[in-house]
This record gives C-alpha cells, structure tokens and sequence, in this order.
C-alpha cells in the first residue's frame, strides 16, 4: 500500500476540484460552495501534491510550510479510498517531516465533520480553539510520544 506524493501543477486544479467534490462535499456545502471556475481561480499549486496509489490520482495534501510549523490547509482522500488506511499514511508523512524539521502542526477541523476531528484527535491532535463552524488544532510532538 504505498503512496506516492508529486507536486502539483497548474493542470491539476480540476482534478483537485474532482477530488474535494468526491471527499468533502457533504460537510463543506453546509459552510460555503465552491464552483469549478472559483476553484480555478483560487488554485494554489505550489502548496499541494497529489497523491497517488497505483499509478491512480486518489487525493491531495495541501500544505503552507511556515517558518515554525506546518499548516495543513486540505488532506483530502477521494470517497471510494477512504478507511483505507491512506489519510493515516499521509499524516504520518506530515508528522513525522515535521518532527525532522522540529516544526509544529495546525489544521482546521469543520465542526459539522466529526470523523475528521476523531480522525485528528487519535493522531495526536488536539483543540485549541474553535470558531462557529470551525475546531482549530495543534499537533505536538510530544504528546503523541505520551500517548503511545
């Protein structure tokens, strides 16, 4: 089950749209919408790398490196390859870069989405605040030694 991550590139915006319609629709629309030409639009490659298993694109990372921790924007893993096993494979990529960087981790959680948020807290994440749609969560270093 091994995952390949590449950089993506400028053509990759409608196939990360197809990915965040097929992973993320049902908690998103209850928050905002996107449309493909928005997407298009606001599509930052340079922060993203596809993910891919068996020569197949199943999701993406998008991440911003900042100078003392990561801030994971989106892990989105298409619906049919979902409790796989592939998110948790991700992160563990993310955690374990950001433990040879000695560098923090942030994410943000959509409240009406709490398999994410139980996905996040039995990694070693933890809630330091919340906005009306949102749970804000840090990743210590840490904290994941004490919980093993």
């Amino acid at each position: 089950m091994e995952l390949l991550l590449r950089k993506a590139t400028q053509n990759d915006a409608d196939l990360t749209f197809e990915i965040e319609q097929s992973s993320f629709k049902e908690y998103s629309d209850a928050v905002y919408t996107t449309e493909i030409k928005s997407h298009r639009k606001e599509f930052d490659f340079e922060n993203i790398q596809i993910v891919e298993f068996e020569k197949q694109s199943i999701g993406y990372l998008e991440m911003d490196e900042k100078y003392h921790s990561f801030e994971i924007l989106n892990i989105m893993i298409q619906k049919d390859f979902q409790n796989q096993g592939f998110g948790r494979q991700l992160l563990n990529i993310v955690i374990e870069d950001g433990r040879r960087k000695s560098k923090g981790i942030e994410l943000q959680v959509l409240k009406n989405n709490p398999k994410a948020k139980r996905f996040y807290e039995n990694s070693g994440f933890q809630v330091y605040f919340e906005t009306e749609f949102e749970y804000k969560m840090k990743f210590s270093h840490a904290n994941r030694i004490f919980r093993n």
